[in-house]
């Protein structure tokens, strides 16, 4: 895949992932240098610094004393006052010092018109933070208004802000969110996600001061980014306007076409007041046709940047995800789950011959462990693949590795119980915590998420497990242990089965449980010798 280009300015980044199809202005004939460029010129940033005042001549020692910046440290090492200077001097650097000095609270602002996919951004980004291990909640203005003003004010007059009395109640429902949103960081939330159209500067304005206030009050900061869909393709608009007229419960009452031009004016009278995020309102990130290109304006923090790179991978595009855990023999964590006895290496043919009948005919994308038996499986499937006329990549990776238990490796007596009473980051003496795999599962979540072809993975049950909670929304320790449910059961080593999940509405997941088949006298499954079984060179 191409990396998208990137470009850098005032701490501001700009992600694509198409180049500019702007034909005219690819055409313009540039008035100056700067314009040629899109960028202030060397000798016009060089113009625009103080001018260095010289002490005397300077013809006996043939020494400048700059006295507007003191970029070196002065006799004795005065890097503090050096670090103070470089800060008074440069604003942007004071801004990004601030932005990283850790805030214990983010609040996320969605920004947008209606049917631009921010409650599916809101849900994904919810479900992604939880499952990263934040404390994180949304809070929804629409659902807020149907509690509030019944299920009869998703009419398109309640949004004109012509209409006085429907002015006031929207604004009473965007302080009742925000109270709630506000009262979730009191009682222990770090992450905030208000789902909302905020499309007013002044809205904006308004939220940004109660929070700032509200985090003095209670010795907290609040750290807030917006974050603003905007989308300029037609078909992915028309589709978003499909699937909300389908799905909110304010065009239940309405056919179709009738749905379609209430929401159509309600897009209108939210357009007439609608203001962009500008970068003197502080970091935001703008999202365009749900990531086809990403602007990023003085977004910093642990938090926050998570948050970039996960959104960078998003599209709604719909797909299958296939999770299929190794038969035992690999050092998974117990007799059930593997580690006892030898490897059945038919699982790979079994799960070959599966992947050939029920997976789609189109590229497939394929992920394992580093774990040989996890390559050598990864191998046949593909193999399979190709001889059926279907694409298959094959990437291993080491964060789809198994848990480990470090000193109580060998100790598989007592695992899965162990696995039951485990908590998100209580970790194994000299091994790891279920938050140590998440966090080396995150660029598997990414790699995923940014995959248009369906993808099959072949690893081990507790990485399937969890990569299986981060697409159901569940808690991460709770679907750990096998008889947690029957698809962790199925993602037991031994079980030779497959989950499958599949894309629903909202960006939301359901699954599907798979019991591999034996081969039939008819399968076109390759034999073991085809497979041509081969450890040699194949982990890394």
């Amino acid at each position: 895949e191409n990396v998208p280009p990137v470009s850098f300015g005032a701490s501001t980044m700009v992600f694509s992932r198409r180049p500019s199809r702007d034909l005219n202005a690819a055409i313009q004939t540039p008035t100056t240098a700067a314009d040629g460029l899109g960028f202030p010129t060397t000798q016009s940033l060089l113009d625009a610094l103080p001018s260095p005042k010289l002490k005397g001549d300077g013809s006996a020692s043939g020494k400048k004393s700059v006295t507007g910046h003191g970029w070196a440290p002065r006799h004795g090492g005065d890097e503090a006052l050096l670090v103070a200077k470089a800060l008074k001097a440069r604003p942007d650097l004071a801004r990004r010092a601030r932005g990283l000095a850790e805030c214990p609270r983010l609040l996320l602002v969605l920004v947008g018109l209606p049917a631009r996919g921010k409650s599916i951004l809101a849900d994904k980004l919810e479900r992604f933070l939880n499952w990263r291990g934040w404390k994180t909640g949304a809070f929804s203005a629409g659902a807020t208004r149907r509690k509030l003003e019944g299920e009869g004010s998703g009419g398109a007059a309640f949004f004109d802000s012509a209409n006085v009395g429907s002015s006031v109640a929207r604004g009473k429902i965007a302080n009742a969110v925000l109270k709630e949103a506000l009262s979730f960081f009191d009682t222990g939330g770090e992450i905030a996600i208000f789902d909302s159209s905020n499309a007013s500067k002044d809205r904006r304005a308004m939220l940004s001061e109660s929070v700032h206030a509200h985090g003095e009050a209670t010795g907290r900061p609040i750290a807030i980014v917006f974050v603003e869909s905007i989308l300029t393709s037609p078909t992915l608009l028309l589709a978003n306007m499909k699937a909300k007229v389908r799905a909110s419960p304010d065009f239940y009452a309405l056919h179709e076409p009738a749905a379609m031009e209430s929401l159509k004016q309600r897009i209108v009278h939210y357009e007439r007041d609608y203001e962009s995020c500008s970068e003197e309102e502080g970091p935001y990130i703008k999202l365009f046709d749900l990531s086809s290109k990403v602007t990023a304006h003085q977004v910093f923090g642990r938090m926050t940047q998570r948050v970039l790179p996960y959104m960078m991978s998003l599209h709604i595009s719909l797909r299958p995800i296939f999770l299929a855990a190794l038969p035992p023999g690999y050092g998974d964590l117990s007799c059930e789950e593997g580690g006892c006895s030898s490897p059945n290496q038919s699982f790979a043919l079994q799960l070959a011959g599966w992947v050939g009948r029920h997976a789609p005919s189109s590229p497939l994308r394929l992920l394992s462990s580093t774990q040989a038996s996890a390559v050598d499986a990864a191998r046949v499937v593909a193999r399979d693949m190709r001889r059926r006329g279907v694409g298959c990549s094959v990437t291993n990776v080491s964060c789809l590795n198994p848990l480990d238990r470090g000193s109580e490796a060998g100790e598989d007596q007592w695992a899965t119980q162990r696995l039951a009473s485990m908590g998100f980051s209580q970790r194994y003496p000299g091994g790891e915590s279920f938050a140590d795999l998440v966090r080396r599962l995150e660029a598997c979540v990414l790699e995923v998420e940014a995959s248009t072809e369906p993808v099959l993975i072949v690893a081990h049950a507790t990485p399937c497990r969890a990569l299986r909670a981060y697409f159901l929304g569940l808690p991460v320790a709770e679907c750990m242990c096998p008889a947690s449910s029957r698809a962790a059961e199925a993602l037991a080593n031994a079980s030779r089965s497959v989950v499958e999940l599949l894309p629903a509405l909202f960006g939301k997941w359901s699954e599907e449980i798979h019991t591999l088949e034996e081969r039939g006298e008819n399968s076109e499954v390759l034999s073991l010798d085809d497979a041509v079984f081969s450890l040699e060179g194949q982990v890394g």
